[in-house]
């Protein structure tokens, strides 16, 4: 099969899919579920298009937990050899966030912020269709690999390289939404994390002497950060600090809290701040998996609670906690099963109150399909090993520390002068507005 060929069936393919999104009987109720939830079911074709690519690639159905692709082939047996090499291929796309580095006569040469990986990307149609991207701009891309090479499936957004803060943003975001794309395509990095997971399993043992500890948000970030000043700098916590940050709630309940209700674009921010700035106080579990890394988890004692007390309905919002932990993508099935394995009525307890019939195995295989098929480290393990994260710490870190202080009078202040902070430093260097 020649290249041009080949395009052809992968786009011939790829629009068969899209059809086929909009019209089986199975899959297009869902997808206008899906546009609704956008407030797009009236999207115009463009819209509509780049709604659809990711639908197609991201979203599962059934009780099974399928994806298009694979409900695509079973309802298609004789599609041809080189469509189901091409699907396969498609079933292995990913998006991220790429600084352009060359624009190629075929493509583009693409450096993943995510993954820290540079990849060759050839495009599906004629790069006249590009015009406007030029070196040093950013692009979010979804790509996938097909034959030892990357082919291009769609461009979503360009951004200038002067909002270079925004788009560092993004690809943190993009980590912690999906920590598995920062090391699946790059065998380095998944190394580096690796050994980062298996040497802070050890500290935190030693930091603590367990590996669960339960207390509220208003002391997890101090806990936290005992921890990381042991890794950083090997200073080893004093035991009556350590204690004097582990608390208990005052009753075992589940709420909404808004402050996690936060944008991609000002989450960095809201971590520095971190779970004590909350208004609200409740509990949680700072859990070192050996396997997989530090997880916080919000509300983890009341989970447990669930299981633990002689009436589940004595915790206030017990459905809603069980719906959270199961649904939530951020809660690993190792988190479940190591709940399940303290009570022996996890999975009975769950069945009745959420008024299923699964066995314990068919419960993971739903709720956390992706975490069961494959090896998902946390995120926080993942943005140790980040570079990009570790440049954005250090940037929004100056620039808390370079805010105006309040009360202070800097009208008179020139910028060579010894800023009135205290800090020593020239007014310019310290808390002068940054252009």
């Amino acid at each position: 099969m020649s290249v041009i060929e080949k395009l052809a069936v992968i786009s011939d393919t790829i629009t068969k899919l899209m059809n086929f999104a909009v019209s089986d009987e199975l899959v297009k109720p869902d997808f206008d579920e899906y546009l609704a939830t956008l407030s797009a079911k009236n999207s115009d074709r463009s819209r509509l298009q780049a709604l659809i690519i990711p639908y197609i690639f991201e979203r599962r159905l059934t009780p099974q937990r399928k994806t298009i692709l694979q409900i695509y082939e079973e309802k298609n047996p004789d599609i041809t050899k080189e469509e189901k090499e091409i699907i396969n291929s498609l079933s292995k796309s990913f998006s991220s966030v790429f600084e352009v580095k060359r624009v190629l006569s075929n493509g583009f040469e693409l450096f993943n912020l995510v993954n820290e990986k540079m990849y060759k990307i050839l495009s599906l149609v004629k790069m006249n269709n590009f015009r406007g991207i030029t070196p040093g701009q950013f692009a979010l891309c979804r790509i996938f690999p097909m034959n030892n090479e990357y082919y291009l499936l769609e461009v979503s957004n360009v951004i200038s390289s002067i909002n270079k803060e925004e788009v560092y943003k993004y690809a943190i975001a993009k980590i912690i939404e999906k920590p598995e794309d920062a090391y699946e395509e790059n065998p380095k990095k998944l190394e580096q994390i690796e050994t980062i997971v298996k040497d802070f399993s050890k500290k935190f043992l030693e930091c603590f002497n367990t590996d669960e500890i339960i207390t509220t948000n208003t002391y997890a970030d101090n806990l936290i950060n005992l921890f990381n000043t042991y890794c950083d700098d090997g200073i080893m916590p004093q035991k009556e600090d350590i204690e004097a940050n582990i608390k208990q709630v005052e009753h075992n309940r589940y709420f909404t809290v808004s402050d996690f209700k936060n944008s991609y674009s000002n989450f960095m921010e809201k971590s520095l701040e971190g779970f004590s700035s909350h208004s609200s106080v409740y509990d949680i579990g700072i859990i070192y998996d050996k396997e997989l890394g530090l997880f916080v988890l919000p509300f983890y004692q009341t989970f447990c609670k669930i299981y633990e007390a002689e009436d589940y309905k004595t915790v206030q919002g017990y459905k809603d906690c069980i719906k959270s932990f199961l649904e939530n993508d951020k809660v690993n099935a190792n988190i479940i099963k190591r709940v399940a394995s303290k009570y022996q009525n996890f999975t009975e307890r769950t069945n009745e109150i959420l008024q299923t019939s699964y066995s314990f195995d068919e419960l993971l295989n739903y709720y956390k399909a992706d975490s069961v098929e494959k090896k998902i480290y946390s995120s926080a393990s993942v943005l140790y090993a980040s570079k990009i994260f570790e440049k954005m710490m250090n940037a929004v870190t100056v620039k808390e520390e370079n805010k105006p202080k309040e009360g202070i009078d800097y009208s008179h202040v020139g910028r060579n002068d010894q800023c009135p902070c205290g800090s020593g430093k020239k007014y310019k260097n310290c808390c002068m507005p940054k252009e």
